[in-house]
């Protein structure tokens, strides 16, 4: 038999403790909604609960994930593990419930650089003064032109780690002699992507000015590129995070549901003039993945006119970008539409949660 410490929760077992416990919940693909009915709550998205673990979040009370046992003993009203034990047993069929995420789980530490390492780079900006990015948004980047090593020839950006300004984990370079001919890559990274949270634990004086644009507003941009980045900093937007690809992370979606914004867009960058829209089709596919996490009602899809908003910002037009209407219920007939289309398995393979998806969005819409 399995250690306590060590069970694994099913979704029978999660879903029929939660039914005896007189939990309403609202499918959402990977998760439910649900009402704080321990409290008499009737918000019916003012709890997320995981089908998989049982892991749940209270967004009103605005608590961390927590594991399943202790949403069982918050509504039985006990701190008693006997009862909750006995509970969860008898009405879900576990004999043992917890398990140690923490010890289950591979952790990957980024590796990280001395701060001191930046001293190396030269401040040739003349490639982004030439895109209209003012000396002083540059500085807050802490950039510079990168003349050895793996950088050799590339304009890069530091990525420093959560919380820490002394820890830099990653960087981010343009080749400054990239072109349509070229056979060098335009970007190339150094660390882990995937752990990235850019440029929101950028250190400017001493403060965190882009995180505490983002939890000020209560409002994320959801961007590609760090020129997308600077575009939008140099308009008076600091609230955005850089994917740096196509995808938005687990990372970074874990860091939106700490601070749980009242709105996220996603500007992917708008292929137009490819065969194939791949930051349309990006866009539509982080949209998806967003509502495992968010209510439909808070994403927008907001595309720039040009190839991007660096672009946009360029030909000085960003302000056909900011005062873009998007009418929503438009916009998720339009996912809908997608997702019946004969490409839909580009954007969600499963059928099962194909078929869910379009029943959570179809909810949104009136025609």
């Amino acid at each position: 038999m399995k250690t306590m410490e060590h069970q694994t929760l099913e979704f029978a077992d999660i879903k029929e403790t939660l039914d005896s416990l007189g939990f309403k919940l609202r499918d959402q693909g990977a998760f439910w909604h649900t009402c704080a009915i321990w409290r008499n709550g009737d918000n019916p998205t003012a709890v997320q609960i995981y089908k998989d673990s049982g892991v749940w979040k209270d967004f009103v009370e605005q608590t961390p994930h927590l594991p399943f046992y202790k949403l069982v003993a918050k509504v039985l009203g006990t701190g008693d593990s006997t009862r909750v034990k006995k509970y969860i047993k008898d009405h879900g069929g576990l004999t043992n419930f917890e398990r140690d995420i923490d010890n289950r789980r591979k952790i990957t530490m980024d590796k990280t650089y001395p701060v001191s390492t930046l001293s190396k780079l030269l401040p040739h900006h003349q490639f982004y003064l030439d895109k209209k990015i003012s000396t002083k948004t540059i500085e807050m980047y802490k950039g510079g032109y990168c003349t050895s090593d793996k950088m050799n020839g590339r304009y890069i950006f530091p990525v420093f780690q959560k919380d820490n300004p002394d820890a830099i984990i990653g960087f981010t370079g343009r080749h400054l002699r990239h072109d349509s001919n070229s056979n060098l890559p335009k970007w190339k990274h150094i660390g882990t992507r995937k752990n990235w949270l850019y440029p929101l634990y950028l250190p400017v004086d001493g403060k965190y000015p882009f995180f505490n644009s983002f939890k000020d507003k209560k409002e994320i941009i959801i961007v590609e590129s760090v020129g997308d980045s600077l575009a939008l900093t140099e308009n008076g937007f600091l609230n955005h995070l850089v994917t740096f690809g196509l995808e938005i992370s687990n990372k970074q979606i874990c860091e939106l549901l700490a601070v749980n914004p009242s709105r996220i867009i996603i500007s992917s960058n708008n292929d137009f003039n490819s065969k194939t829209n791949a930051g349309q089709i990006a866009a539509v596919k982080n949209f998806i993945k967003l509502t495992d996490f968010f209510d439909p009602s808070k994403l927008i899809i907001k595309l720039p006119s040009t190839n991007d908003l660096c672009d946009l910002h360029i030909a000085e037009n960003f302000d056909s970008w900011v005062e873009k209407d998007i009418n929503q219920e438009k916009q998720i007939n339009f996912i809908i539409k997608q997702l019946k289309s004969p490409n839909a398995k580009t954007i969600i393979k499963s059928q099962s949660k194909l078929s869910s998806k379009i029943s959570l969005l179809e909810e949104y819409v009136t025609t």
